[in-house]
């Protein structure tokens, strides 16, 4: 029979690696939690700006509705510039640029 020493040694020797392993467990899990934190911290990051962005365009949109709602001098604006159209009696004058020669070729 072993004595009351030698068990108390095996047992100190289970429980401590028990215990050990429990910690090994813990520390694995818990850096795997916070390196997944981070990633979803850098995710909402990257979430909150593209709201940001949608939010500003949403408005720039809104202002637009509005402006075509109800100003129908936005709306002749409009019409001229994407349209390309004139109101009766205008004159309309068409500018013709040259292309410029390239500046190194001059100097050669």
């Amino acid at each position: 029979m072993k004595s009351s020493k030698g068990k108390s040694l095996n047992t100190m020797l289970v429980t401590g690696s028990l215990f050990a392993f429990l910690l090994a467990l813990f520390i694995i899990y818990s850096l795997k939690g916070i390196v997944s934190v981070y990633r979803l911290r850098g995710e909402e990051q990257k979430l909150k700006q593209e709201i940001a962005l949608i939010k500003k365009r949403n408005h720039v949109i809104d202002k637009q509705i509005y402006e075509l709602s109800n100003n129908k001098q936005y709306i002749a604006n409009l019409a001229r510039e994407k349209l390309n159209m004139i109101k009766k009696g205008e004159i309309v004058f068409k500018f013709i640029h040259k292309k410029k020669k390239d500046f190194n070729k001059k100097n050669k």
